[in-house]
């Protein structure tokens, strides 16, 4: 995982900001759940643990977390955040 970014909350809205990038066309928007997945990738944890997480914090199906989690880190890798 890269270290070049920081989540931040602003006005209610979870956005991971670039470290050292003026550009603002790299900042990606969560919601509370995206802002949990990305807390737990940042302690190292893996898409199983996550998924686990997930299920004790939501009333979520294991099966879900687990499939929102791939879809969540899926995207992130697109724009190459991590």
């Amino acid at each position: 995982m890269k270290n070049n970014y920081l989540l931040r909350e602003i006005a209610g809205e979870y956005m991971l900001v670039p470290i050292g990038d003026s550009s603002l066309n790299s900042i990606v928007n969560f919601n509370e759940t995206g802002a949990f997945v990305w807390e737990r990738l940042e302690q190292g944890l893996n898409e199983d643990e996550i998924a686990n997480a997930l299920t004790a914090e939501y009333n979520v199906t294991y099966a879900q977390a687990l499939e929102d989690v791939k879809q969540l880190i899926s995207y992130l890798k697109e724009k190459n955040v991590i």
